[in-house]
């Protein structure tokens, strides 16, 4: 659940900056200022809360997930999560080309994700909150940064 409220601080965040700038006024600049604050809020969010569970609370996050304990692959995501979390900060500096780098290596493990906990629903009945709640920001996060993308290209 967490997740999803990075992404809503994101976007409230962006509404609230569109607001009190006149300049963010057509849809590519709404869209773009939006995207902006998904990618340096939610992922850097979503991406260091993901590295500290996985990393230093693994067992307790694999507990809440429904996995076993003990796994280091969750170590591993945990990099991961990390990596994405700082290419989001670094949005904050880098062009619309880091911005499209950072949304195509970020999605594919969220969507992935989302694959793997709905396989674990369907085939384990695992419906712990951690493996079926999870599946809303999995989706939502890369299909929003997605779609922005493609609506803020001027």
């Amino acid at each position: 659940m967490i997740f999803f409220i990075f992404w809503l601080i994101g976007i409230i965040v962006a509404i609230v900056t569109t607001i009190i700038n006149p300049t963010i006024r057509t849809v590519q600049a709404i869209s773009t200022n939006l995207l902006f604050y998904q990618l340096v809020i939610t992922l850097t969010l979503t991406g260091v809360q993901g590295f500290l569970g996985h990393v230093f609370k693994s067992d307790m996050v694999a507990e809440y997930i429904g996995w076993e304990k003990g796994s280091p692959f969750q170590k591993e995501l945990g990099y991961a999560e990390l990596g994405y979390g700082i290419a989001g900060v670094m949005c904050i500096w880098m062009s619309r080309e880091f911005w499209i780098a950072t949304i195509i290596i970020t999605s594919p493990l969220f969507i992935g994700a989302a694959a793997v906990h709905l396989k674990e629903m369907m085939k384990s009945k695992n419906f712990k909150p951690g493996n079926s709640i999870i599946l809303l920001p999995d989706l939502i996060i890369p299909l929003s940064l997605i779609v922005l993308y493609f609506i803020s290209i001027e």
